[in-house]
Order: C-alpha cells, then sequence, then structure tokens
C-alpha cells in the first residue's frame, strides 16, 4: 500500500479541510481517520464480491465524525454533502413501525489535486489497486451511538450469517441503540430547558452556552451586550427563540471566520436574522466587513440597516 506517502497525503488534507469548517462553527465534535490496510482491502472485495461484479472500493479512505448533539447529524450531512462533490448519500430514514439503526454514510470525490497524487502512487501498489476507487467515505455519528456502531459492525455486520435466526437477540440488540438515540434527543431536550430557565433568570451567558451548545470562548457576553438584555427582554428573547441549527448553517455556508466568543454570536445572529439597531452600531467594523463578503446578499441586508437608520 502507498500509505507512507500518497494515500496519508491525502487523508491527512481532507481531515483537516473537515476540522477546519467545524472548528470554525463552534460545533462540539471528534472526528477519526482511517486507511484501510491490505488485508481489510482483500476481505472487503472477496465479502462483497468485487472481483466478479467490478465495483470498487470506495472507502480506502474513511473519516467518522462524531457530534455530541444528535441534531448536528443531519445538519452536517446537509453542509458537507455540498462541501464535497457527493458520490452517493446512504442516510437511512426511520421506520414507523421497527426500529432499526440509522446510517449516515457520505461518499465523496477526491479533489483534483489529490486524485492526481492517488494516480501517481497508485502504480506502486499490487495488484489490489485496480480496485480502488478514488474516494472517500465520510460517515457521521453522536457520540453516544459510536460505540454500539462499532460493536455492530465488527460482530454483527461482518458475520451476518451468525445472527441468522436470532431475530429476538437482533431486536434486543437494536433496543439498545434505540436506547441511545432516545438519550440523544432527551438531551437536547434538557439543555434547552436549561436554557428557558437562564432567559427567565436573565443569566444571558448561560442561556447562550445551553441554547447554541457550541464550543464558546470562556469570556462572557460584553457588558454592553448583557445591559441590553437586562432593559429589552424582548430582543434577549428574540434570540432564545432562533433556530440554532439554521444559525449554525448560515455561518458554515458563508466565508465567515471568527472567534467563537459569545458576543461574536449575537453580532452574527443579529446581522443576519434580528437585525436590532443597537447591537449593530456595537458590531465592531471587522466583523461588519466580514459578514458584508459572507453572502451575495449582503448588500441587501446592509442597505436595510442604512435605512432604517
Amino acid at each position: 500500500m502507498m500509505t507512507d506517502n500518497g494515500l496519508v497525503t491525502i487523508e491527512k488534507e481532507i481531515q483537516k479541510m473537515i476540522e477546519t469548517q467545524l472548528e470554525r462553527s463552534g460545533i462540539l465534535y471528534r472526528i477519526y481517520a482511517r486507511i484501510k490496510s491490505k488485508n481489510s482491502i482483500q476481505e472487503k472485495i472477496t465479502r462483497k464480491g468485487y472481483f466478479q461484479n467490478g465495483k470498487l472500493v470506495q472507502d480506502v479512505i474513511g473519516l467518522r465524525i462524531m457530534t455530541y448533539f444528535g441534531e448536528d447529524v443531519e445538519l452536517l450531512v446537509h453542509y458537507f454533502s455540498s462541501f464535497f462533490d457527493l458520490e452517493c448519500l446512504q442516510y437511512d430514514e426511520p421506520e414507523v413501525n421497527q426500529f432499526n439503526p440509522v446510517r449516515v454514510n457520505l461518499v465523496c470525490r477526491m479533489k483534483k489535486e489529490q486524485e492526481k497524487v492517488f494516480h501517481t502512487h497508485k502504480s506502486q501498489l499490487t495488484p489490489l489497486h485496480k480496485y480502488l476507487d478514488t474516494t472517500f467515505e465520510i460517515q457521521i455519528r453522536t457520540v453516544f451511538s459510536e460505540g454500539w456502531h462499532e460493536i455492530d459492525h465488527f460482530m454483527r455486520y461482518k458475520s451476518k450469517e451468525e445472527w441468522d435466526g436470532l431475530d429476538n437477540e437482533s431486536r434486543l440488540f437494536n433496543g439498545m441503540y434505540a436506547s441511545l438515540d432516545t438519550t440523544d434527543r432527551t438531551m437536547i431536550k434538557l439543555f434547552d430547558e436549561i436554557a428557558y430557565q437562564h432567559y427567565q433568570n436573565r443569566n444571558w451567558t448561560a442561556m447562550l452556552r445551553n441554547k447554541f451548545r457550541l464550543k464558546f470562548d470562556l469570556a462572557p457576553l460584553s457588558p454592553a451586550l448583557h445591559s441590553l438584555f437586562n432593559h429589552h427582554k424582548e430582543v434577549a428573547k428574540s434570540f432564545f427563540k432562533l433556530d440554532r441549527s439554521k444559525a449554525i448553517l448560515k455561518l458554515l455556508q458563508s466565508n465567515i471566520s471568527m472567534p467563537v466568543t459569545f458576543s461574536n454570536w449575537i453580532y452574527f445572529c443579529n446581522y443576519f436574522y434580528i437585525r436590532d439597531e443597537y447591537i449593530y452600531e456595537q458590531t465592531p467594523l471587522s466583523l461588519l466587513s466580514m459578514f458584508q463578503s459572507g453572502f451575495a446578499e449582503n448588500r441587501q441586508l446592509q442597505v436595510s440597516y442604512k435605512t432604517a437608520k
């Protein structure tokens, strides 16, 4: 295998690209990357019958993103499906009357330069090289479901015949995943409730931390914004009621890169959603410039602010 050169280079580049976007958003996550070993490729080709059907191994490079919150799975699927050149997406739809694990796998094309590196080193491989595609796989899961999926992959997926006739045991095993899924959903509701309690008590930094659930810097909300929220609770309420996922996706789809602070997020959300004039005037010029160039429609937003003045 070309793991010492080509594939390692490509793997690190792709991981860095993903990490840069996730760090920019402030989403809480873990990421893991791996390159399939020669034995693993051989096993998959044999198990899947690639020798006969001519298909190619699409996950010689695999990355796994583990989010802290289940709501971020769909958000990242939506974003990375357009950020990369998507080959195919496996996103299982939950069934109403039957519980099965939801698989979220994206198969994406390498960038042009990465494909060149891949093909350059491909000639150094064993005869297995012809079964490798210039794609990579991204799996997206929650931290709660990660352990279950790992066990399922090695103990059931790779030896399905051993589970023939064990319907009750399979349902029990899937039921464990159902418990984890319930925990994911319950945790989000818990933090939403905590955010509401802090909103009621005018603990604005705590409200924002539990509302947005991002990797915020430790610095609290600026005194000016804190005072505004104290005197105009209806303004604070408008931020409390914002669609969290929509705001994060808005940032990801822009070229905006700013420190993930409570104040910066207020400035960002105000510019694109709330449009409070006082907060707009408090926004640092460097951020305003960044917001104005982040999207094509920013010119229209800027006009609306000037008109309001």
